[in-house]
């Protein structure tokens, strides 16, 4: 998974990527209790981009500003919600909207770039892309609209056709207003698709400037329940629909993440290709019942351990061992 996090800034060449932990206090507890030789968290990757920041995107058609977002899960748009000693006063839905038109803006150059070659073949007879040709306008006629592509459904055909074109305003976005000490309030929603949390990103340097066993007094002086990274992620969680389960055992503790509704099978398929292809049964159980019994023994005995088929749709917390042919 990764996300796009738009900040204003003079190059679109200056991009980083940052690889996170994702923290989870369900793995600690189930590491605290097994002490594997090896405990791991599943882990989220970040790409900054400044391309966001430049104007003019349609140059797409020659030089793609947003290539190093484009394979993307999902986008992250940072905005300015406070006060600037020396600057403008915020207008964070200004700069939102903002952004979210070079994003329309890329699309369009993209679309408008296949049209003409559509239209191209038409014009010679060639009939092949007709069905393309169609969904392609009725896209860009909403996206001239200005209108974002992310609350627009579509068919399986046609998903198929749009997946190669990775269109951004099609993505889901999480809006990340941030805010300083004195905020107070909740942002305003950005509409279907989408989210937006707030984040005091000075706070959160401060915090991390002090000792370790510091920081908890002073969130909770701040009146801040979680800190910043571990808020960001939950959002992205929730943005894309992701839940995590557990494999346990003396030499590894491993959080993975699938998406919400997917299957045993697909659990199997995460950990490993021949646990998919030769799979019979999942066990199961949740993370602090197995805790509570001490042991996958203890829970097999108790009868707290199920086992699952091929179409068993994995909870998040779940602790799950595959059974398989080799």
């Amino acid at each position: 998974m990764q996300g796009a996090g738009s900040t204003p800034a003079s190059a679109a060449a200056r991009e980083a990527i940052g690889m996170v932990k994702v923290p989870d206090p369900r793995i600690d507890r189930l590491s605290a209790h097994y002490q594997p030789k090896k405990t791991t968290l599943a882990v989220i990757q970040f790409v900054e981009s400044a391309a966001a920041a430049e104007k003019g995107a349609r140059s797409a058609k020659k030089t793609d500003p947003f290539a190093s977002v484009r394979n993307c899960d999902a986008l992250v748009l940072v905005v300015r919600a406070f006060e600037d000693p020396g600057g403008a006063a915020p207008d964070p839905e200004r700069d939102r909207k903002s952004l979210e038109a070079d994003l329309i803006l890329n699309d369009l150059a993209i679309l408008e770039s296949r049209i003409e070659k559509l239209e191209k073949e038409l014009r010679v007879g060639k009939k092949e892309g007709e069905r393309e040709h169609r969904l392609l306008r009725r896209c860009h006629e909403r996206l001239e609209s200005g209108e974002a592509m992310r609350a627009q459904t579509f068919g399986a055909e046609e998903e198929k056709i749009l997946r190669g074109f990775q269109l951004l305003s099609r993505k889901p976005l999480l809006v990340v207003y941030n805010h300083d000490e004195h905020a107070r309030g909740a942002p305003s929603e950005p509409g279907p698709g989408a989210m937006a949390v707030a984040l005091r990103a000075h706070i959160e340097r401060e915090i991390l400037n002090l000792p370790p066993e510091e920081r908890a007094a002073f969130r909770a002086e701040m009146g801040i329940e979680e800190d910043g990274l571990s808020l960001l992620i939950r959002a992205c969680y929730r943005l894309l629909g992701l839940i995590s389960f557990f494999t346990v055992g003396p030499d590894e503790v491993r959080a993975w993440t699938l998406r919400d509704g997917e299957t045993a099978v697909d659990a199997a398929g995460e950990i490993h290709s021949d646990l998919a292809r030769g799979f019979i049964r999942a066990e199961t159980i949740a993370w602090d019942r197995l805790l509570e019994a001490g042991s996958q023994a203890k829970a097999r005995e108790k009868g707290w351990l199920r086992l699952e088929g091929r179409e068993y749709k994995v909870r998040d917390g779940e602790c799950v061992e595959i059974r398989f042919n080799k």
